[in-house]
């Protein structure tokens, strides 16, 4: 018998220094991190939604343009498709960044949610 499966939030553990961050982007309710990695530059991988049109809207209608105007260039946002076909979303923070990008991906949060409890 198959059963219909869901994203959950899970707790795991993440490198110190970006743990903020982590804690961060899981306030987006169908964002879900999948590698992370606290180096120079910081990364993290991530899925949102149920597939790539939802990835892709959330990156380029929202996120993406969003982070950028609050922080520039200090984090970049890319769509990848990997060589298994895996489409991700793909975070880099500049050293020095994580702070600011983290404070500004709890704003876009909140913001986002608002909107979307509205419609």
């Amino acid at each position: 018998m198959s059963h219909k499966a869901v994203w959950v939030k899970v707790n795991v553990q993440v490198d110190a220094g970006i743990a903020d961050l982590i804690s961060a982007l899981s306030l987006f309710p169908a964002l879900q991190t999948i590698e992370s990695c606290q180096g120079e530059p910081a990364w993290i991988c991530f899925r949102y939604g149920q597939g790539y049109s939802d990835l892709t809207e959330f990156i380029c209608g929202y996120f993406g343009i969003g982070l950028a105007r609050m922080v520039g260039d200090a984090a970049t946002v890319l769509i990848r498709v990997t060589e298994s076909e895996i489409i991700r979303g793909e975070l880099s923070i500049r050293p020095g960044m994580i702070t600011a990008t983290t404070e500004a991906i709890k704003q876009l949060a909140h913001e986002y949610n608002g909107l979307r409890s509205a419609v």
